[in-house]
């Protein structure tokens, strides 16, 4: 499913956290209030690149981070699933680990503002 396929997706432009709230090698969760419900999105940073995706497994549908908030594999590359660690790519959400073969994450496109605010990309 497609990020703006969810019911409570917001509009492109919304803004999800700073740049600066995020270290690298972690995520954070955050939910955004859409007008619509509630917008689980999972922001994370490694190796000086952001990404976001929507925070849920596509295994189990439970958000990735429902049992822990450390879910970074040690080497940056990955997303695991704290419920069953699945492992998904960082760079693209695609599943190569475990339970996360054959699924991907819902990718959220980005940009950052000049003042480090990360948005939900309008041409995305």
């Amino acid at each position: 499913m497609a990020w703006n396929d969810y019911r409570s997706s917001p509009p492109p432009g919304t803004a999800l956290g700073h740049k600066d709230d995020l270290v690298d090698g972690s995520a954070r969760s955050v939910l955004i209030d859409s007008g619509k419900g509630g917008f689980p999105v999972l922001l994370v940073a490694s190796k000086g690149l952001i990404r976001a995706f929507v925070n849920s497994c596509p295994h189990q549908d439970l958000p990735l981070d429902y049992r822990s908030s450390d879910i970074i594999s040690a080497d940056g590359s990955m997303v695991l699933c704290s419920n069953h660690q699945a492992g998904f790519r960082i760079n693209d959400g695609i599943g190569v680990l475990d339970l996360g073969h054959d699924c991907a994450l819902d990718v959220i496109p980005i940009t950052i503002d000049a003042d480090g605010t990360i948005r939900i990309s309008v041409a995305g």
